[in-house]
Formats: C-alpha cells, structure tokens, sequence
C-alpha cells in the first residue's frame, strides 16, 4: 500500500465534498451541466486494505486503484449509453486516465464527457482514450481488462457477510454512478499507461452488477 502526505488526502476529501454538495455537479471545465442516469455492472479495486474509506470521503493516505462499467442502459447529452463501457485508472486526489469503448462517435463524445465529469472530483484527468474495456464475470468474481491486459486488468472475488451467501454492502456511498457498493477482494491487478505504473494484490475491491444512479452531471 503506497502512503502518502495529508496533501493528497485533503483534496481527494474536498473533491467528494464537493460532489455531494453540489448534487454531482460536474467540473468547472465541464460547462453546462447535463441530466444523467445510468445502470450497469460496476468494479472498483485499489491499493486500500479491504473497505477502503474513501468512498465515505474520510481523510486517508492515497491510494492507487483501477475500476469500470459496463452500462446496459443509460442517457447523457441525450444520447443513449446503452452498451458503452468505461474503465479509468486513479491515484485519488492526483491523476485520473480515463478509457471509452463506444459504439459509434456520437456515444464517444458522450461518454467521454459523462466520464470527466463524473470522475473528475478523484484527481486531475491527464487524458481520455478510446480503448478496447471488457468487464466479464458476475456475482463479484470478476475481471476487467483495457486492450487485452495491456494497459490494465483486474480480477476480484466477492467477500461474504455472516450468512457466507451474500457479500458485505455498503449504501449511500460517494460514487457517483454506483452509490450502493459490495465488497469484494482484488486477487490481482495492475495497470500501466501514461508514465504511471502499479500493481494490486489482495487488497480492496467493491462491485456492484445492478449500479444504478440518476442526477445533474
């Protein structure tokens, strides 16, 4: 687990702030603000140990981590997302690297400007790029790959409550197109692209295959 000063932690903390305050306002550069609403499959994993506290805004070191959607319906800029898929890779409240993989160019322009807005509160977005983002698996073992593993991959296993059927679910949470989160565990992961590099193992994952959320982005 990479740890880091205050620094990072304080603008990741104000970024989330931010999002809830201002109803997942987008960023200043985003301009006009836009209705949105998306349902999906989602995946996070990162460098946290397991339940990982920035989703609940709480001031903690740094940390690096790796996530995506596959949308099955949705809308932004009034056009349809439906089989969209996006992956982005964070070092929160640093850098964010966002990838699109959209049926045509009127989708693409679309997700990218609903991804930049919608994770622009983790850190300074240094690039969007169309890529190839597979999301397979189900009920939270599951693995996401940019261009085949190249640039990123992750696979995670869900983590079971006291009735050791269902996982550990948290509500409420800060993510904006998933608010409702369960918990899982990354088996691994790693991502390089973009001068950055890193590796994930047995560390935090969240997930979600019915994410759902709607609001002004």
């Amino acid at each position: 687990m990479k740890r880091t000063g205050h620094v990072y932690a304080r603008t990741l903390l104000a970024g989330l702030a931010l999002l809830t305050l201002t109803a997942f306002a987008g960023s200043p550069a985003a301009g006009t603000k836009h209705p949105f609403n998306v349902a999906g499959t989602f995946l996070d994993s990162c460098s946290c140990e397991l339940l990982c506290p920035c989703v609940t805004g709480r001031e903690m070191h740094m940390c690096q981590g790796v996530g995506g959607m596959a949308i099955t319906s949705g809308k932004y800029m009034d056009v349809d997302l439906a089989g969209a898929k996006f992956a982005y890779a964070t070092a929160l409240g640093g850098w964010v690297r966002l990838y699109v993989d959209a049926k045509d160019a009127k989708q693409q322009e679309a997700l990218t400007a609903f991804t930049k807005a919608a994770f622009g509160a983790f850190g300074k977005i240094e690039e969007v790029k169309k890529a190839k983002v597979d999301l397979t698996g189900s009920a939270g073992k599951y693995t996401l790959t940019v261009d085949g593993g190249k640039i990123m991959t992750a696979t995670t296993e869900p983590v079971l409550g006291a009735d050791k059927k269902t996982p550990f679910s948290l509500t409420n949470t800060l993510i904006p197109v998933s608010p409702t989160l369960m918990q899982g565990r990354t088996v691994k992961g790693s991502f390089n692209d973009g001068g950055h590099s890193f590796t994930l193992a047995n560390s935090n994952s969240y997930f979600n295959h019915t994410a759902h959320n709607s609001g002004t982005l």
